[in-house]
């Protein structure tokens, strides 16, 4: 079974609905966006953020969890291209 890649866009996407912000998918946000740092993520965001994604690829994803297990600098430094290789690797693992 193939399963496509999920790109930067799609976590976009993902990010736009999560959040309501319907301005992120013309924003200029690349793989290097910060989660925290340039998009002003909080957790709350961030557990939308995961439902969506979860909601969208299945139980395999878990990204609360994925983060939970982050060391502090890794949690801050958390880019967009992180989320996506994130959700990459869980669809692989589950093909």
């Amino acid at each position: 079974m193939t399963t496509n890649k999920v790109t930067v866009s799609d976590v976009v996407e993902a990010l736009a609905v999560a959040t309501s912000d319907k301005s992120l998918p013309r924003a200029s946000v690349t793989a290097a966006t910060l989660l925290e740092g340039h998009l002003c993520l909080d957790s709350v965001d961030l557990a939308a953020l995961a439902a969506v994604l979860h909601g969208r690829y299945g139980p395999g994803i878990d990204l609360v969890g994925h983060v939970a297990g982050l060391g502090i600098d890794e949690i801050i430094g958390l880019t967009v291209g992180d989320v996506a290789d994130y959700v990459n690797r869980c669809l692989l693992s589950t093909s």
